[in-house]
């Protein structure tokens, strides 16, 4: 009935409740922005990120590729340092294995004292061994180390023995060499140090 009544013309409809849909929308809207920008910060951090990873990790490869091509190197060294101080060694123990052989054939043939053409001829092959013992050093870049009087006497270089008073000399320098000592030229350094005597 009240349904009729309210259909007359004129008669006024009753104003349905009233709800506020402004507040509910506004705080969502804030919702999806704050979303939105934290993916989109998200993203920034994780791109970030990765071009971080990417650029350490190329330093990283690069960084040990560095390394390992040294280390390699450093192994090759060491290889051809290493198999050339064995062939040296090799090569010395010939020689020194010739040598001895050559001094026991001359000792064998040792000629009586009273042989004097015999003599002769010992000497003889004892200078030719000589001779060809230091050509052998010679060839292994083995030079004499000198002592040159009034340099100053370092025990680096020197072996001192003795010491005297030496006239024109101030203390503590090359007075004489009493043995000469032996260098390596190749690589450069004493086998042998001199043995000196040093001034007072």
């Amino acid at each position: 009935m009240n349904d009729d009544f309210a259909s007359f013309p004129g008669a006024e409809t009753p104003a349905a409740p009233r709800e506020d849909h402004t507040l509910g929308a506004s705080t969502i809207f804030k919702l999806c922005a704050e979303v939105i920008q934290l993916r989109e910060r998200n993203d920034r951090t994780h791109r970030d990120f990765e071009r971080t990873l990417a650029k350490t990790r190329d330093e990283l490869k690069g960084s040990f590729d560095s390394f390992a091509a040294a280390t390699q190197r450093a192994y090759q060294d060491l290889r051809k340092e290493t198999v050339g101080e064995k062939k040296f060694s090799l090569d010395l123990l010939m020689l020194l294995l010739e040598i001895s052989q050559d001094l026991e054939h001359i000792t064998a043939v040792k000629p009586p004292p009273d042989d004097a053409e015999a003599v002769k001829r010992w000497i003889e092959a004892v200078e030719v061994e000589t001779r060809k013992v230091q050509a052998l050093i010679s060839q292994k870049n083995i030079k004499e180390h000198e002592a040159r009087p009034g340099e100053p006497y370092d025990p680096k270089w020197h072996k001192r023995v003795g010491s005297e008073r030496a006239e024109g000399m101030g203390p503590n320098l090359i007075a004489r060499t009493v043995k000469k000592g032996y260098a390596s030229q190749q690589p450069d350094f004493v086998l042998q140090r001199p043995e000196v005597i040093v001034s007072e």
